[in-house]
């Protein structure tokens, strides 16, 4: 599905193949504010050309998703160039299972939930993780009216505090286009998919690696089988073919979003 995304557009448009942006490319803010990006082959560290944003780990030539009369450009999803440390998804009995999977999908197109993506194959197809942070937010706030906490998910905590800059979870975080959100599993799947590119451009912009003795969280959670339950990927052994992970677990979170 992704890879038709990738293909459905004219490479003739002027442009097309003069400003490609590929996995591995540096994202930076330049000295006038501007997002640029670079191959991370000509990044200097120690003379960086601006602020590190992210690195690219999928790109795409069309619209991007969320936004309203866009024109057709590079676009496509940054991971974050630092992770956090270990922190749990949420208590175990804490799930919006009934709300918050995304089915399978490209992001950006709106879906409905999956009500049981305990099957690994749909959960690997599962890229919305847009869409899932934001279904997670709406089911605390809406549904539970609990506000996001420590105590109520310290890995969305993390993401909203550290990542989204939001001080005030008295109200419903605001999610924007370009917000960080928690990646789905098959993001992480594209992720890891890519680690020697990638933590080559983590190595060249000062970010931290993606270390294969860690386990990492997605924003898709099990389903109405076990609510207690998220799909994380563990790099032990560089398996791609994990179980589910109970929520009160301690993993660690790595960052995306869309460019």
């Amino acid at each position: 599905m992704l890879v038709l995304l990738c293909r459905t557009v004219g490479a003739q448009h002027e442009g097309y193949l003069a400003n490609r942006i590929k996995p591995g490319d540096v994202m930076y803010i330049d000295g006038q504010g501007q997002e640029r990006f670079v191959d991370y082959r000509e990044w200097d560290k120690n003379h960086p050309l601006g602020e590190v944003v992210g690195v690219v780990f999928y790109s795409y030539y069309g619209v991007a998703p969320y936004a309203l009369d866009d024109q057709p450009g590079w676009h496509g999803w940054l991971m974050a160039p630092d992770e956090s440390g270990l922190l749990a998804w949420a208590p175990q009995n804490t799930a919006c299972y009934n709300r918050c999977v995304a089915s399978y999908a490209v992001e950006g197109v709106e879906t409905p939930y999956n009500p049981n993506p305990s099957n690994k194959h749909l959960a690997m197809a599962d890229t919305c993780g847009w869409q899932n942070t934001y279904r997670l937010l709406a089911f605390l706030y809406e549904d539970q009216h609990t506000p996001l906490s420590t105590a109520t998910s310290p890995a969305f905590h993390y993401l909203f505090a550290t990542k989204n800059g939001v001080t005030d979870f008295s109200v419903k975080p605001t999610m924007e286009r370009t917000s960080w959100f928690m990646p789905s599993y098959g993001m992480l799947r594209m992720m890891y998919g890519q680690l020697g590119c990638l933590n080559n451009a983590l190595l060249a912009c000062g970010g931290t690696l993606m270390d294969t003795s860690k386990c990492w969280y997605s924003s898709t959670e099990f389903g109405n089988s076990d609510p207690r339950v998220v799909w994380s990927l563990n790099g032990y052994g560089y398996s791609y073919t994990n179980t589910g992970w109970f929520k009160s677990d301690a993993r660690t979170v790595r960052a995306v979003r869309i460019f």
